[in-house]
């Protein structure tokens, strides 16, 4: 008896280690590739800078419409001007005309003489758009046309106005035509910089947007898994503490003895499935061939006899015609899943008395599905996305990851589905799994 029972506590020591050495970090070859992260932020990054450059080469183009439509104008005064002084019959109505369309069209325009020098002398009548303060003296303001016609040569070289002698036909040059840009394009010629200066604030407002919420969803799925953690081990740890005081009252019952013992090495090879779990997180897991029906009887006889909830009679309901449905799952994986939605279907039921009903069927196509309903509180159907998001929880003590994880472990490995059917404020909830009967190629 003695060597019997030293060759079970060297198996379970074993098994121990194997757990252990599951849990070990496996060394994974570096790969190049950035993270899924990263490559967001650059394509983001590099979305926004196409979209800054387009406004940029956009305005740009706009900029040099308004700069050619400016030029034409001032093309057609100087040769109006021209016409109206050297022809013997000038038309004065059209070129009072031209001179109105110029004067509208804002652009400054000054007219200097033959040596290219501005005169005071009827100043308004051959140069527009033009501000002169009249309450300066002659000299302080041909001082200020000056500085107005060096800045006007600096963005564009002065038009000349030719009259041809008519004894020599010698060319002659009587005026010179300087003009500048009008307000409206000078203030449309900023408006690249301040969009490049906007476009950047916009890029950089965005790209740390991006970061901080993906700091903070990283951080809540950390917290989220600690909790999740602590949950799942809480139902096992709890038990083992109530079968550890069961012992000591039953020492002198070797019949009960032997029965709890039973009970509390379901609860220690129940600790070393959710360590096995945790450490497939991230692993593609295998999918082999497993009994639906019983997988899904066995996570619910666990929890008949452990969940306190069941105090508030709360009865567990399994509903299948077929007592076999083989599809590939994995076991370790797919049980979580019951485990978060049964417990997540007793936290719902507020009142002392309520149901949580399996039901499994085939579905159309190589399907099955599995109905998991509960009489608790629901919630609103436009809420139905919200309760799959990591960190939504509807509970004071919730993190909102089960769920979360469960879809993910359906949808991810095993290849279906796993929505909300049905669910109402005061009447309950329904969640739906859709699962493949055949195990689809991995790509």
């Amino acid at each position: 008896m003695n060597n019997l029972a030293t060759n079970e506590v060297e198996t379970k020591h074993a098994e121990a280690r194997r757990s252990l050495d599951r849990l070990r970090p496996k060394r994974r070859s570096r790969r190049n590739s950035l993270p899924t992260s990263a490559n967001i932020k650059l394509f983001l990054l590099f979305v926004s800078i196409l979209i800054v450059l387009g406004s940029l080469l956009y305005s740009s183009q706009l900029v040099d419409q308004l700069r050619e439509r400016e030029h034409r104008v001032v093309q057609l005064f100087a040769r109006a001007t021209s016409y109206n002084v050297t022809s013997d019959q000038p038309n004065d109505s059209l070129y009072q005309m031209i001179v109105s369309f110029a004067r509208e069209s804002e652009v400054p325009i000054i007219l200097t003489d033959s040596k290219d020098q501005p005169t005071l002398q009827h100043f308004e009548k051959f140069n527009m758009n033009v501000p002169i303060d009249s309450t300066k003296d002659s000299l302080a303001r041909l001082a200020d046309i000056r500085e107005q016609l060096r800045l006007m040569d600096q963005a564009y070289a002065p038009i000349k106005m030719f009259f041809v002698m008519p004894e020599t036909e010698d060319t002659v040059v009587t005026n010179y035509i300087h003009y500048g840009n009008s307000l409206v394009l000078d203030e449309i010629e900023s408006l690249p910089m301040i969009q490049l200066l906007l476009g950047t604030v916009i890029v950089m407002i965005g790209y740390l947007s991006f970061s901080y919420l993906k700091r903070s969803e990283q951080s809540n799925i950390w917290v989220g898994m600690a909790k999740e953690t602590a949950h799942q081990l809480g139902t096992p740890l709890s038990s083992l503490l109530g079968w550890t005081e069961f012992l000591r009252l039953s020492s002198d019952q070797p019949n009960e003895v032997q029965k709890i013992a039973g009970e509390i090495e379901r609860d220690i090879e129940r600790l070393n499935r959710i360590a096995v779990r945790f450490s497939k997180i991230g692993s593609i897991p295998d999918l082999k061939p497993q009994n639906l029906v019983a997988v899904i009887s066995d996570v619910m006889n666990y929890f008949e006899g452990r969940l306190p909830h069941l105090r508030r009679n709360i009865r567990l309901e399994l509903d299948s015609k077929e007592d076999e449905i083989v599809l590939p799952i994995n076991r370790e994986l797919f049980e979580w899943v019951m485990e978060n939605l049964i417990k997540n279907a007793f936290e719902a039921i507020e009142s002392k008395e309520g149901s949580i009903k399996v039901h499994i069927e085939r579905g159309r196509g190589d399907t099955v599905l599995v109905d998991v309903t509960d009489t608790g509180k629901g919630f609103e159907m436009r809420r139905r996305k919200d309760v799959f998001r990591p960190g939504f929880s509807t509970k004071a003590r919730g993190w909102g990851l089960g769920l979360s994880l469960a879809r993910r472990i359906i949808e991810d490995y095993h290849h279906g589905k796993l929505v909300v059917k049905d669910s109402a404020p005061g009447k309950g909830t329904t969640f739906r799994m859709r699962l493949p009967l055949h195990e689809k190629p991995r790509t």
